[in-house]
């Protein structure tokens, strides 16, 4: 892990998710500005607090932990590409289509995009909260890959929906 991020075990993922799911990234939406503009140049200088945000729509195969009545949530992203302007995290998970992953996700509290556009969470702990399912069992993120298994015996409040 970065050192810059607080690690989180087991323990600490489920605490602090305000929900846990296992689905599939239907679909990445084109990346935003969270101050509602549509374009700016390189020339332009970026503002404290403004920020490229993407959202991912993933589709809920199974709640693990506080079921919510949709099939689908979606998952908010530090950075993507907008013109010839590009943010980037390396503390933010990446997705891909398709993808079938294990998500630890809470309600966005930071000031800059928690009130922007549509109901949103993001991944708990950045990067360690979330999991690629792989098709042989296993559960990897890039610093640690273990099996589904041991995973879901650590998550609390399992309710499958």
């Amino acid at each position: 892990m970065s050192g810059s991020l607080e690690e989180y075990s087991y323990d600490d993922l489920n605490n602090h998710a305000d929900t846990v799911i296992i689905g599939n990234v239907k679909e990445i939406l084109p990346p935003k500005w969270n101050t509602g503009q549509i374009n700016k140049s390189s020339t332009d200088k970026i503002k404290r607090g403004e920020l490229i945000y993407t959202d991912i729509i993933i589709s809920v195969d199974k709640y693990l932990k506080n079921p919510l009545s949709s099939n689908e949530v979606t998952v908010r992203v530090v950075g993507g590409t907008i013109g010839n302007i590009t943010m980037t995290s390396d503390i933010e998970p990446n997705f891909k289509p398709g993808e079938e992953v294990l998500l630890y996700l809470s309600n966005d509290t930071y000031p800059y995009t928690k009130d922007v556009d549509s109901e949103h969470f993001v991944v708990t702990g950045y990067v360690q909260g979330k999991f690629k399912l792989t098709d042989d069992g296993k559960a990897v993120r890039p610093d640690k890959t273990v099996s589904q298994e041991e995973l879901l015996s650590t998550i609390k409040n399992k309710s499958a929906v």
